[in-house]
């Protein structure tokens, strides 16, 4: 039975167009020195193995011109979007009867820029409120898919995996997930994950 739905952020509640920085990056960066930015920015970034400083530091160095590092701070940023006041209506309404969780890839830099953006636009609001438990990449040092941030969230939130329903719109997520006894959904963006829970939860009951 599920008693718990675990939540991707990205493409999921927030609204997200990464191609967005990737067009931007596109034109910024050199492809001749880029093809190692996954393992030497991007992902040592979402785990807070690098500081900030020393992200966009990587990206500079890897320009086709050096330029102003807002230059870099905005490329990164503009692939991320709203958080649509339905969902968080939903999120109220689903946490009166489910534990509530949120698991990201995510970075100090996005965290910054979407808390500001949301307060902005909700009145305040912090959106971790919305949740018993906010599962930040760059915060725990863990990163999906690797197993263990799945075992540190199943240990932090006291629950087993065949209770919990995780929804993520990467497939590589569900995978990992789905091999530690999960219950998943992989979710498609340009679908409502509101319009498809009700039967989710009662397909995995």
């Amino acid at each position: 039975m599920i008693s718990t739905i675990l939540f991707d952020f990205g493409n999921v509640l927030l609204e997200l167009d990464e191609q967005k920085t990737m067009d931007a990056f596109t034109k910024i960066l050199d492809p001749k020195l880029s093809t190692d930015l996954n393992e030497m920015a991007f992902y040592p970034f979402e785990k807070g193995e690098i500081s900030e400083e020393a992200f966009f530091n990587r990206l500079q160095r890897r320009s086709k011109v050096v330029l102003q590092g807002d230059v870099y701070i905005e490329a990164w940023n503009s692939m991320l979007g709203s958080f649509p006041l339905h969902r968080i209506s939903m999120l109220r309404n689903y946490r009166k009867k489910f534990a509530l969780g949120l698991l990201s890839n995510t970075n100090i830099t996005h965290l910054r820029f979407v808390d500001r953006k949301i307060k902005e636009e909700h009145g305040g609001l912090d959106f971790r409120s919305l949740f018993d438990y906010c599962f930040l990449s760059h915060e725990i040092n863990l990163r999906k898919p690797e197993a263990d941030v799945y075992h540190y969230v199943l240990s932090q939130m006291n629950i087993n995996p065949e209770n919990c329903l995780f929804i993520d719109d990467k497939s590589e997520n569900i995978l990992a997930a789905n091999r530690l006894g999960f219950k998943t959904y992989l979710h498609d963006p340009h679908t409502e994950i509101f319009d498809l829970l009700p039967q989710l939860i009662l397909s995995n009951g």
